[in-house]
């Protein structure tokens, strides 16, 4: 090559670049984009948000107000009295039952975090029960579930979509998720059912436990009042307990819980 054409040879290179003709071709860049997440995974979200710490630091809970209590072959008004000890390592839950025009008591019953104890006055029979014992009977709750249970909290949340089957629904007034997932109770899998509200702060209108192996389904609706019906069903028990309160909520003072089995009563046998 003489000189006159490496001359211009380097003059046109120059010019190309000049001119943005001769470039390094750009590296293209993926951009990695997350997957949208799944209605499930935002309602597990919403779950674990809102209920998965306390929402009141208070360890004490207390209501009072009118019951309605139906089992087979019979039905009774009353007054209710709920107590609880939320405290971690002590958990109670105390009922009072008393006639509701002179206050007379009818029942009372204690469950702590190891046995359920009860009596009624109406039948004279009393209940002194390890809580393995009701879950064998058709009653698969521990003293966590009735604390939740009383105070419209989820007995349990799911630990994964896993399992989780996710409906929304309106009932005309607002929109509604319903949501099923797998629990263990014991030796025994059953599954909770939740109906909530999807606007936040969620409210609990509904949930439901089913063990099918025992034959044993525990419910509990709310009202925005405060105000719920417990249905129990067992092999071979049954209940209702529809209860307005009066008065409830959580408190700082500590409660008593007097308790004493009478003498002379027929036990409750399973």
């Amino acid at each position: 090559m003489n000189r006159l054409s490496l001359l211009v040879l380097l003059t046109a290179s120059t010019l190309l670049a000049s001119c943005g003709a001769w470039r390094k071709t750009p590296t293209e860049t993926a951009l990695h984009t997350p997957p949208p997440r799944s209605n499930e995974s935002i309602v597990l979200e919403a779950l674990k948000g809102q209920y998965e710490t306390p929402a009141t630091d208070s360890l004490y809970y207390r209501a009072k107000g009118s019951a309605q209590v139906d089992y087979p072959g019979s039905s009774q008004k009353a007054r209710l009295e709920v107590r609880i000890s939320a405290e971690p390592s002590m958990p109670l839950v105390w009922l009072d039952i008393a006639d509701p025009f002179v206050g007379l008591k009818l029942a009372r019953v204690q469950v702590d975090a190891d046995s359920a104890q009860g009596y009624a006055h109406i039948v004279n029979k009393v209940l002194n029960e390890p809580i393995s014992r009701l879950a064998d009977a058709g009653l698969p709750v521990s003293t966590w579930d009735l604390i939740h249970l009383l105070t419209a909290q989820p007995i349990a949340l799911p630990t994964s979509v896993v399992g989780m089957v996710l409906t929304a629904s309106s009932d005309g007034q607002q929109a509604l998720w319903t949501v099923r997932y797998p629990i263990q109770r014991g030796e025994h899998q059953g599954e909770l059912t939740l109906v909530l509200t999807q606007q936040a702060p969620h409210r609990l209108v509904s949930q439901e436990l089913k063990v099918d192996a025992i034959q044993a389904q525990a419910r509990v609706d709310y009202g925005v009042s405060g105000s719920w019906t417990a249905q129990f069903k067992g092999a071979g028990s049954e209940g209702r307990l529809q209860f307005e309160p009066s008065q409830a909520g959580w408190q700082d003072a500590s409660l008593s819980f007097p308790f004493t089995l009478p003498s002379g009563y027929a036990r409750v046998e399973f």
